[in-house]
């Protein structure tokens, strides 16, 4: 990609005047309002921001908007895909708002330039890259390849509830290992419903309500069982990049290829529900979506097909 020539900041060697205990502050400031995990990428882009602009003589707090438009645009160049360039201005804007001083992100400089590097990088060919979908049908044929095996293997079992888990209700990788017993209640048709109580979309802790199906109960009733004690306590004991890996390893051994992941589960549930023709409403709902943004974005493909009755 071009370097945004024209956006060269004006900055004065060694105005990098920023304590030097920033980096902490930060975390300080926004660990209450953000998730472990958002924290965590907050606090490395921040130090690649902190990097540049030393090497740059930048001053990395109140930052420029010129400074910060150049630097997103180095990092492009770097080969950094759309979603870390969205992450750095986010950190960036985060750091600024916890100190109290003006978001340079809201700049019309670092705007413009974001929006020509998401052009950019789509005429590329380089849009984000979506997860494979764990629709009912991918989560059938694991089922199928693995449920031989899961009544004597407890790890099978596991496998196969996280993933028929993820499928129909949504959850990311994080809630999943996060996931308690006590979340999870069982209805009188054998359905059961699931209390996420705290999310990358509700930082108060307000909690909700999804729905799980039968199929899904009945797999995680028979890991209950195998683990050979009672139901408290965390469901699966894994961390989020285990149960990553796990939803991984279940699809390839399905033969379903690769590209599967802890977001499988989320971009499935919407194509299924679409599949099945629910409202939007009610896949927001389930998903715990505050638009209908991303379920576009995950069914593009089914709605385009919409095309083909009238063709």
């Amino acid at each position: 990609m071009k370097r945004f020539d024209h956006l060269t900041p004006t900055v004065k060697t060694g105005e990098n005047a920023v304590a030097a205990n920033v980096s902490e502050r930060l975390e300080a400031a926004i660990r209450d309002s953000k998730s472990a995990n958002t924290v965590r990428a907050y606090r490395a882009s921040w130090r690649k921001w902190e990097e540049w602009s030393a090497a740059h003589g930048a001053r990395v707090m109140p930052a420029r908007p010129e400074a910060v438009a150049l630097f997103v645009a180095e990092r492009a160049e770097e080969g950094k895909s759309v979603a870390s360039l969205r992450l750095a201005v986010a950190a960036i804007a985060a750091a600024h708002d916890a100190a109290g001083h003006a978001n340079p992100c809201a700049d019309r400089v670092v705007k413009t330039a974001m929006q020509g590097l998401v052009r950019q990088a789509a005429q590329a060919g380089a849009s984000q890259k979506q997860a494979a979908a764990l629709t009912a049908e991918a989560v059938e044929a694991i089922r199928g390849a693995l449920n031989g095996a899961a009544d004597g293997n407890p790890k099978v079992a596991r496998d196969i509830a996280i993933v028929s888990l993820l499928a129909c209700t949504g959850l990311r990788r994080s809630e999943a290992a996060a996931l308690d017993w006590s979340q999870v209640g069982t209805e009188a048709d054998g359905s059961g419903r699931l209390t996420v109580t705290r999310s990358k979309t509700d930082q108060e802790g307000d909690g909700a309500v999804v729905a799980v199906s039968r199929l899904a109960m009945r797999d995680l009733e028979r890991w209950a069982e195998l683990q050979g004690r009672d139901r408290q306590g965390p469901v699966f004991g894994l961390s989020g990049r285990q149960v990553s890996r796990r939803v991984a390893a279940c699809a390839k051994a399905a033969g379903l290829g690769d590209g599967f992941s802890g977001h499988s589960g989320r971009v499935g549930m919407a194509i299924t529900m679409l599949r099945n023709q629910a409202a939007s409403a009610t896949i927001m709902r389930q998903g715990r979506w505050n638009s209908e943004r991303m379920i576009s974005r995950y069914g593009r493909n089914e709605t385009a097909g919409e095309a083909l009755r009238y063709l």
